[in-house]
């Protein structure tokens, strides 16, 4: 059992958390899971027993994760250094399969720990049943040739994630009829059959569209965006699309906020009704973000 911690909840605001919570029954919410939340013991166990509450009632949750820390870990211990093309990091055959090994050794952990917790957890690491599909990115280099980073991709499209007896595969269910929750690693399979390595914030945001989420959450290494870089209190709950391009273009959006805001965009043009940026360092606030208006983070809307 559980031991309670903090002061004790009303009957009222207990009556009142639930019935917000259910508000989401049978809606599909996408979760991306990486950065140091994926380091910190105690916002990963929070985070893992927010989904399982969510899975029991009733809402459908879709877990996206990454592992660039514990990729930088393994591939300094294989010996390999990062190698750069035009900024951006580029893949090679033993990269890669150092990335395919710790993400398919992070999405059994993830597995078995949302088992542990009762949540019908269902993993994705083989490839040739592997939900992402996609194709090599090429980003246009300075004389506008083609810049090849290696095994790096892009999803282009997603399959069901479950085999379901005449569900909708959006909200795939185990036999006894309870919502099961998929768990996908950041990876893809190109057309000829082999893994491609896809930044987890691009993977959550295609992952997110196809199946129409009503929330497409990015937890991540920040308190959402602020209009002071440095002043956490300067937090701004809620901005349109059109919002985020001008304070991009002010330059108060910017550095690392910008692909997250980015990843935000490409989930809503996918077909996502909101995208959310949220601190993933801060245990339970992926529950925040349905228990209370406004929650800690920033809600993007087209």
């Amino acid at each position: 059992m559980i031991p309670p911690t903090g002061p004790p909840l009303s009957c009222e605001a207990f009556v009142a958390a639930v019935e917000r919570l259910c508000l989401y029954r049978n809606h599909v919410i996408v979760v991306k899971l990486g950065g140091s939340a994926m380091e910190e013991p105690l916002a990963i166990d929070a985070c893992l027993r927010s989904v399982a509450v969510l899975n029991q009632l009733g809402v459908s949750v879709v877990l996206v994760h990454g592992g660039g820390k514990p990729i930088d870990r393994a591939m300094a211990e294989a010996g390999l250094t990062a190698k750069k093309v035009a900024g951006r990091r580029y893949t090679d055959d033993a990269t890669l399969g150092i990335v395919v090994r710790v993400l398919c050794d992070i999405n059994r952990d993830i597995v078995a720990r949302l088992r542990a917790l009762g949540v019908p957890a269902v993993g994705h690491e083989d490839l040739a049943t592997f939900p992402l599909r996609g194709e090599r990115l090429l980003l246009p280099g300075p004389d506008l040739q083609p810049v090849d980073l290696g095994h790096v991709g892009k999803v282009t499209s997603v399959r069901p994630l479950t085999r379901t007896r005449g569900h909708d595969p959006g909200t795939p269910r185990d036999d006894s009829g309870r919502g099961c929750v998929p768990v996908l690693p950041s990876l893809a399979v190109s057309v000829e059959g082999t893994w491609l390595n896809v930044n987890a914030d691009t993977a959550a945001s295609a992952v997110a569209g196809a199946l129409k989420a009503e929330k497409a959450i990015f937890l991540t290494d920040t308190p959402g965006v602020l209009r002071e870089r440095h002043r956490p209190e300067s937090l701004i709950p809620k901005l349109t699309e059109a919002e985020c391009r001008e304070l991009i273009a002010s330059g108060t959006i910017e550095g690392g906020m910008v692909p997250k805001v980015e990843a935000c965009f490409e989930a809503l043009q996918a077909g996502a009704r909101a995208a959310l940026i949220v601190d993933g360092r801060v245990p339970f606030s992926l529950l925040d973000v349905f228990l209370n208006e406004p929650f800690k983070g920033t809600e993007i809307t087209g």
